[in-house]
């Protein structure tokens, strides 16, 4: 049991709620035997949505509590200050209503994207009016829940830097996803340790040589696993979701139980 025998101090691993066919509490009671944290990933377009209602998130409170879990929430909606007022007003909202409908859950940790109108290192032409905007849009968010650090604002593929900017400026913490890092060929363990005094929440995942990611861990260098590892462990709380689904979540398991006996 990883959740058991090899969380380090001040580190726990999670899940997501992908992992096996069923609803939210199934797959939290599949998560509790190995980790302790399951982030809930969401959607919700008008042609589908997995929203829970309110008697689900009961349920979801107590199973917390029976099986001594805690969960993290993903935000259904992007945050996008470049797209038209009335489309960001529609995302900030949807964020808004996520945080009224789990706010009994009292989640470890939101996590936030901020996109702009391109891919790469700019996320926006205009960077200064895109920050600008994109931390009132965080802090509007930050301000709803009951702790603004709670809020964690996800590295994507823009220069992590920006990340550290927004939250500095927007109050919130930082989503460290190394499977980003790897994939956008950057230096993740000096991203990790600039980073790190932000960092309340990380994603870990796969990603193979052709780029497609969020595999299971067989495809993580082992090494750069344990050091980013014991370089989050024994201080903050933090939560390490394995950022897999279905399938890939047991193998990423396996592969993660591999390393830890080839270091002990």
């Amino acid at each position: 049991m990883i959740k058991r025998d090899l969380e380090p101090a001040g580190l726990r691993f999670g899940g997501t709620s992908w992992v096996t066919p069923g609803t939210f509490a199934d797959n939290m009671r599949h998560l509790s035997s190995d980790v302790s944290d399951m982030e809930i990933v969401l959607f919700d377009t008008p042609e589908h949505s997995n929203m829970p209602s309110k008697e689900e998130i009961r349920l979801l409170r107590e199973l917390c509590g029976e099986l001594d879990m805690s969960c993290t929430v993903h935000f259904p909606a992007e945050i996008c200050v470049s797209c038209s007022t009335l489309e960001r007003q529609e995302r900030e909202d949807l964020c808004l209503r996520t945080v009224e409908l789990f706010a009994p859950l009292d989640p470890f940790a939101w996590i936030l994207h901020v996109v702009g109108e391109k891919r790469g290192n700019f996320p926006s032409a205009e960077m200064g009016i895109w920050l600008e905007k994109s931390i009132k849009s965080a802090e509007k968010i930050a301000g709803a829940v009951d702790d603004r650090r709670k809020i964690c604002i996800e590295t994507l593929d823009y220069d992590p830097r920006y990340v550290k900017h927004l939250a500095d400026f927007a109050g919130t913490s930082i989503c460290l996803d190394v499977g980003h890092l790897i994939k956008c060929d950057r230096p993740v363990l000096e991203t990790t340790g600039n980073l790190a005094d932000d960092v309340r929440a990380l994603h870990i995942h796969g990603v193979m040589s052709d780029g497609t990611d969020h595999r299971d861990l067989s495809y993580m260098d082992p090494e750069l696993f344990r050091s980013v590892v014991e370089m989050m462990s024994g201080g903050r709380d933090r939560v390490m979701t394995i950022e897999v689904f279905e399938d890939d979540y047991d193998r990423s398991l396996n592969a993660i139980k591999k390393m830890f006996d080839e270091t002990f």
